[in-house]
C-alpha cells in the first residue's frame, strides 16, 4: 500500500471515528436517553437507603424491615431513651454485574439522640446498603461496616427561647400566586434586623415577612414584643409591610437607627426612625429607586465621609427566566449602590463606582476591610456560578479583584461572613453554597452536556461537582490572595445553606460559624434531592424554554436540614484536625427546618451570644446561648463623632492585645448572611481573660485611638471616637 493510500485511509478511519463520536455525543436526547436508566438505578438504592434509615428511626422490629437491620438498629439505640434525628449521607455506590443485588454502596449514618439522663449523644457508623434487582425475589438489606464515632455532651450551651422570649410567628408568603421556573411552589425567603430602636441600650429585632413584617421591642431581659402598629410599621394585626431583605442603619446622621427594607416584587423602600419609637417612610424623596428582584441590602461607609451608604443586590427573576448557563450565569440584574449625602438622601452611583456590570444572580452582598487600607470592600455572592469580590480604590470606585485574589468560588452563592477564623490578624472569608451527597452523578456514562461540555469533559464535570460541593472556607495569605482551606476546614458540608453568621458564640476568642440550611418540605422522611438534581441537569434546556420546572410531587428537596454550629478548634487545630468542629446538636442548636436568615446578639444581656432564625414553612426561633465558667468576655458599642463618623463606627477596626500575647482584630459591620443585617455592638470572647492589655480602635475617618487596657471585663463599654472610653450607658 502506497503512503498516499495509507494516509487516506487513515483520514477516512479518522473521520469515522469523529462521526460516531459526534453521533454519540452531540444530541442531548441521546445522552439523556442514556443517562436516565443510571439515574434510576440510583433512586431505587436511594430509596433503599430512606428504608435503613426509617428502621433505624423505630425502635421496634416490622416484617417490611430491610435485612440485616438488626445491629444497625442495636448500634443506633445502645444506650439511649429516644432519637432526635437519623440522617444519611451517601458515597459513590457500585453496580454488580450478575446476581440479585442492583446497586451497593456505603451510606455515613448519623444518630443523634437522648440518655436517660438528658445527656446529648451523637453517633457516626458506615452502612453498607443494597438495593435488589427490580422485579426479583430479593431485598433491601443492611450492614453495619464500621462504627467511627461518638460523642456526648451533658451540658448543651444553646436552649431554645423561643417561647419565653414571645416569640413564634409563623413566615407567611406573598400573598398571590406565581409558579418558580426552578422549582414549583417555593417562594423567596425573609431577613432579619438588629437594632437597637429607642437607644436604650436593648437590641431589637425588625423581622422580614410576605404579609406583615413584624417590629419587635425588648425589654433588657430578652422578652420581646410586638410594636409593629404602634410604631407606624403596620395598618393592622395582619396587613403591613411586605418585605425580603432588610438592612438597619443611622442612615440620616441622628444617632438612631433606620430601616431598609427590599421586596422581591416590588420598590425598595426606607423608613425613618423618628425617635420616638415610630418610623415615617421617606422613600419618595430618598432617591432609592431600584429595578428588578431584589434580595439583600448592605450598609457601609464607602466614601468615608461619615454616613452610610446603601448597596442593593439584585438578583434574576426566577418567576420568568432561567440562568443560562446555570454554571456562570451573566443574566440576572444589575446591582445598585445608592451614595449618602448625610441627610438621607441618597444618589445612584452605581456606574460612577464600576459596578453596572457584571449582571448575576446576585443573593448578598457584605462590606469589609480586606486589604487593611481603612477603606470598605465589597464581597457579593450570586447564585448560579462566580462571587465578585471589589477593592474600594481611594473611596472613589470599586475594582473587581475576584480572579486576582483567588475568590471566584463558583457555586450556588447565598451568603458570606467575612471574619479573621486563623487567628493571623488578616480577614477570611467563608462563604455558603448547597452541598448534595448526590454529586458524584455527574461521573455517570453519557453526562447530558451540551456538545462543548462532553469535548471537555473532565472540566465540565470537575464544575459542576464544585457547584454542588457546598460551602467554602477562603484564608487570607500575606500578599493580598486567598487560599482555599476548604477541605481542611470541617465547615464545608451543611446541605443547603442560605445564610452564615461569623460570631465567638463560645468567647473563647476564635470566631466561630452558624449556618441556616434547608430548602423547602420536610426531607427528613421521603426526598426528592437526588430527582432534583439528574432532572435539572438533563431537562435544563426545557427549564430555560419554560416547558418544565421542577415537581416536588408533594415531597421535599433537601427539605428540613438541621442549622450547624462550627465551633472553631483554635489553637488545638495546628495540631491537626479540621479548622471547626460542627456541634450543632450536641449544644443545643437542633432546629431542623429550611432557615434563610440568622443573626447573632445578645438578647438577654447574660453576656452570651444569642441566635435567631428566621425560616421559611416554619415558625421564627431563638436560642440562647450560655457562658461556662471562666469564659470573658468584652462588648463594644461605638459612637462616632458626627460629621466625621458614622454613628455606630460601622467600618471600624478593633484590635485587642490579651495577656496570652494573642490579638484579636475584629471589625465592625452589619453582615449577617442572607437577607440581614446584624448587631453593631462588637462582641470580643476572652476565653479566660480578666483583662485586656491594649485596646486600639482605627475609625473609618482614619482616627487610630489607644485605649490602654481595660479591666474588669465581662461587660459592655462605651468608645466614643472624642471622649475615648467611657462606661455602658445608652447611646445618643
Amino acid at each position: 500500500m502506497t503512503r498516499r493510500r495509507l494516509l487516506a485511509l487513515l483520514l477516512v478511519l479518522l473521520a469515522a471515528g469523529l462521526g460516531a463520536w459526534l453521533w454519540k455525543n452531540a444530541s442531548m436526547s441521546r445522552l439523556t436517553a442514556g443517562f436516565v436508566p443510571w439515574m434510576k438505578k440510583l433512586e431505587r438504592w436511594r430509596d433503599a437507603v430512606q428504608d435503613v434509615a426509617r428502621a433505624t428511626r423505630s425502635r421496634e422490629a416490622v416484617p417490611s424491615d430491610p435485612a440485616g437491620i438488626g445491629p444497625v438498629r442495636e448500634w443506633a439505640w445502645s444506650g439511649l431513651e429516644r432519637l432526635h434525628a437519623v440522617s444519611t449521607d451517601v458515597r459513590p455506590p457500585e453496580h454488580p454485574e450478575g446476581g440479585a443485588v442492583e446497586t451497593r454502596g456505603r451510606v455515613l449514618v448519623v444518630v443523634d439522640g437522648f440518655r436517660a439522663d438528658g445527656a446529648r449523644v451523637e453517633r457516626q457508623a458506615w452502612v453498607e446498603v443494597e438495593s435488589p434487582l427490580p422485579g426479583g425475589a430479593g431485598r433491601v438489606s443492611a450492614r453495619l461496616a464500621e462504627r467511627l464515632s461518638e460523642r456526648v455532651e451533658a451540658r448543651p450551651r444553646f436552649r431554645d427561647g423561643t417561647r419565653e422570649a414571645g416569640l413564634g410567628a409563623p413566615r407567611n408568603d406573598p400573598p398571590f400566586r406565581m409558579v418558580n421556573r426552578l422549582i414549583d411552589g417555593i417562594w423567596p425567603g425573609s431577613g432579619v434586623a438588629v437594632l437597637d430602636l429607642d437607644r436604650d441600650g436593648d437590641e431589637d429585632l425588625f423581622v422580614a415577612d410576605g404579609l406583615r413584617s413584624i417590629l419587635y421591642a425588648n425589654d433588657g431581659a430578652g422578652r420581646f414584643a410586638d410594636v409593629t402598629e404602634r410604631a407606624g410599621l403596620a395598618r393592622s394585626a395582619t396587613e403591613g409591610i411586605r418585605a425580603t431583605g432588610l438592612a438597619a442603619g443611622d442612615l440620616d446622621g441622628d444617632g438612631f437607627p433606620d430601616l431598609a427594607v427590599t421586596d422581591a416584587f416590588g420598590p425598595t423602600r426606607l423608613f425613618r426612625n423618628r425617635r420616638d419609637g415610630t418610623f415615617e417612610e421617606t422613600t419618595a424623596s430618598s432617591g432609592v429607586v431600584t429595578r428588578g428582584s431584589t434580595r439583600s441590602a448592605a450598609l457601609a461607609d464607602v466614601d468615608s465621609d461619615g454616613d452610610l451608604d446603601l448597596f442593593v443586590c439584585v438578583t434574576g427573576d426566577y418567576y420568568r427566566q432561567m440562568p443560562d448557563p446555570p454554571f456562570d450565569a451573566n443574566d440576572g440584574g444589575r446591582n445598585f449602590l445608592f451614595v449618602n449625602d448625610g441627610d438621607g438622601r441618597f444618589a445612584d452611583a452605581s456606574e460612577a463606582w464600576g459596578l453596572l456590570e457584571p449582571t448575576r444572580w446576585s443573593l448578598s452582598a457584605l462590606f469589609a476591610d480586606f486589604d487593611a487600607d481603612g477603606r470598605p470592600d465589597l464581597v457579593v455572592t450570586n447564585d448560579f456560578g462566580l462571587k465578585n469580590l471589589y477593592r474600594n480604590v481611594d473611596g472613589r470606585r470599586f475594582e473587581d479583584v475576584t480572579g486576582k485574589a483567588g475568590v471566584e468560588d463558583r457555586g450556588y452563592g447565598m451568603s458570606a461572613a467575612w471574619g479573621d477564623f486563623d487567628g493571623d490578624g488578616l480577614l477570611d472569608l467563608y462563604t455558603t453554597g448547597t452541598y448534595t451527597q448526590w454529586g458524584f452523578l455527574h461521573r455517570y456514562p453519557s453526562l447530558p452536556v451540551p456538545l462543548p461540555g462532553r469535548v471537555f469533559l473532565p472540566v465540565a464535570v470537575s464544575w459542576m461537582e464544585k457547584m454542588c460541593a457546598g460551602n467554602s472556607l477562603l484564608l487570607k495569605r500575606q500578599g493580598g490572595r486567598f487560599a482555599d482551606e476548604t477541605a481542611r476546614s470541617g465547615a464545608g458540608r451543611s446541605g443547603w445553606c442560605w445564610s452564615a453568621v461569623a460570631a465567638d458564640l463560645d468567647s473563647d476568642g476564635w470566631l466561630d460559624l452558624s449556618t441556616a440550611n434547608g430548602m423547602w418540605g420536610d426531607g427528613r422522611d421521603d426526598d426528592r434531592e437526588l430527582e432534583f438534581w439528574w432532572e435539572t441537569l438533563a431537562y435544563w434546556d426545557d427549564y430555560i424554554e419554560g416547558k418544565q420546572t421542577f415537581d416536588q410531587k408533594r415531597k421535599a428537596v433537601h427539605g428540613a436540614e438541621r442549622d450547624s454550629w462550627f465551633r472553631n478548634r483554635g489553637a488545638t487545630a495546628a495540631g491537626g484536625g479540621p479548622l471547626f468542629d460542627e456541634r450543632g446538636f450536641l449544644d443545643g442548636l437542633d432546629l431542623a427546618s429550611n432557615g434563610r436568615a440568622l443573626a447573632a446578639f445578645d438578647a438577654n444581656g447574660d453576656g452570651a451570644l444569642d441566635l435567631y432564625v428566621r425560616s421559611v414553612q416554619a415558625p421564627e426561633a431563638l436560642f440562647f446561648g450560655s457562658r461556662r465558667e471562666g469564659e470573658r468576655f468584652l462588648r463594644l458599642r461605638l459612637v462616632g463623632a458626627k460629621g466625621k463618623d458614622n454613628a455606630d463606627g460601622i467600618g471600624a477596626r478593633v484590635t485587642a492585645r490579651l495577656g496570652d500575647g494573642r490579638l484579636l482584630v475584629r471589625e465592625v459591620t452589619l453582615g449577617s448572611g442572607f437577607l440581614s443585617t446584624g448587631s453593631p455592638i462588637l462582641h470580643l470572647g476572652l476565653g479566660g481573660a480578666e483583662r485586656v492589655e491594649s485596646l486600639g480602635v482605627r475609625w473609618p475617618s482614619g482616627l487610630v485611638q489607644e485605649l490602654g487596657p481595660v479591666e474588669p471585663v465581662d461587660r459592655t463599654v462605651v468608645v466614643d471616637a472624642e471622649r475615648g472610653l467611657l462606661p455602658a450607658a445608652p447611646a445618643r
